[in-house]
Parts: structure tokens; sequence; C-alpha cells
């Protein structure tokens, strides 16, 4: 475990109760089996010392954890783990446009906005893109998740005449997935770029976060015949993400 001054003065940083920045670390300890199931826990004045905090605050931090079910307390003996974690959700970043369809196929779409509209020029970007612009976009904003737990906002930009074409089928289902079965389409560029950035107030609300809690932004754009067809903007929750690259892949 970390020494008790660097907790502390990572633990002062954040605007989350103490308790709760606690109970965080423990569930880590149990996912990656730090505390493996069935082991006893650091006995009580250990952990204040770790931690630097009150018997309360480390009382107060297993009491989340014993309230998951995760660990349980026994009178005299100690605490004890019980399960490894709650369910550990982990979504891989696509890395190409195949990729991006899977992805979109697996999460249940859900319309956040009931007023769609019509914008005529798309937010900047500053990835390369050989593409035009299109004269008009039809704009959605969107909530993605898989077996009820949100996984994505997302704030996407479809050629206007192509939604116009298609509308049934891109209010149904994720635009990637809609443009995919477009039988016409082929799209020859597609790019995306990854940032961490803060969530604001909408996108936290949807993704069940606290305003300002890190996310992976997803900026990604494709083009179909020199024309950009499709851009999108998506926050993923970073608890859930993760990034597995092949270094050696040509």
């Amino acid at each position: 475990m970390p020494e008790p001054n660097l907790n502390q003065a990572a633990m002062s940083r954040s605007r989350l109760p103490f308790y709760l920045q606690l109970a965080a670390e423990f569930r880590r300890y149990l996912q990656s089996g730090t505390w493996p199931v069935g082991s006893r826990i650091p006995p009580l004045d250990e952990l204040v010392r770790t931690y630097g905090v009150s018997r309360m605050t480390i009382r107060n931090a297993l009491t989340e954890l014993e309230s998951e079910g995760l660990i349980s307390r026994e009178r005299g003996r100690g605490t004890f783990v019980r399960k490894s974690s709650s369910t550990v959700y982990s979504l891989a970043l696509p890395g190409n446009w195949q990729e991006v369809v899977d992805l979109s196929d697996l999460l249940a779409t859900q319309r956040m906005i009931d007023s769609e509209r019509i914008v005529r020029q798309l937010p900047k970007f500053d990835m390369v893109c050989r593409g035009a612009p299109a004269p008009a976009y039809q704009y959605l904003c969107r909530l993605h998740s898989s077996d009820g737990v949100p996984y994505c906002y997302s704030e996407v930009y479809v050629e206007e005449r192509l939604f116009q074409k298609h509308r049934d089928a891109f209010t149904r289902q994720a635009a990637a997935s809609a443009i995919a079965r477009i039988p016409d389409i082929e799209i020859d560029e597609a790019r995306q770029r990854l940032t961490i950035i803060g969530a604001a107030f909408q996108s936290a609300n949807a993704l069940h976060l606290q305003p300002g809690e890190s996310v992976a932004e997803v900026t990604r754009f494709a083009c179909a015949q020199g024309m950009i067809i499709y851009y999108a903007r998506l926050e993923f929750p970073t608890k859930f993400v993760k990034l597995d690259l092949d270094l050696l892949a040509h």
C-alpha cells in the first residue's frame, strides 16, 4: 500500500468525501485480487495508519462495501472478503470502422433529446480529413447502454439527405450500424481520436457520473465519395474503457 502522506495528498485533491474515495480504493483491491476472496482484510487500526484518516472514515468506507455484499464483518474475527467485486464491465474501444460497427450493434440506443435538429456546420475538429463537409446534417443526441448500464453518451451528425432517406434505420439503431447496412454506401475514409476530458452536466447526468468526472471522449468521422457523411462525439466513463493494441500489427 502507498505511504500515508501520499494517500493524504491524493485524497485532498478530490472533492469527494474521504470515505467514498477509500471505498473506491478498496474495490480496486478486491478487483485486482490484492484482497482475495475468503481473506481477512487488514485490521481497522492498520488502515487508519495507512491512510491517515479517522476510524469512523474507514468504517464508513467499509460499510459501503458491506452494503454491496463484497465484505462481511465478524465480531471477534475481523472483516472478510466475500466477493471479488460487483460486476465489472469493460468496453474495448474500436480500432477500425468494422469494430465501430460491431460495438454499435451491441449497445442499445436511447434518444436523449426529443427535438432533432438540422445543422449547417460540423463542430470544429483538427483530425486529418480529405472529405468535404455536406451542406447540412441531422443532429442526434443519444444514450447507449448494455444490460441497463449506460456506457456511452453521443452527439452524432448524419448527412441530412442520407438521414431522411433512411430515417427509420437511424431512429432504431446507432448511426454507425445504420450506415453499415445501407448497400450503396462505401466508407472510403474514417478516423477517430481519443481524449480524456471532464464530463459536462448533461453527459454526467446521463452516465450517472459527477460533473467534471473523467470520461474518454472519442471524436470520429466517416466519409463516402469524398464527403463527410458521419461525425460523432462520444463520451465513455473511463472506468469501463480499455484499449488493447497489438504493438506488432502492421
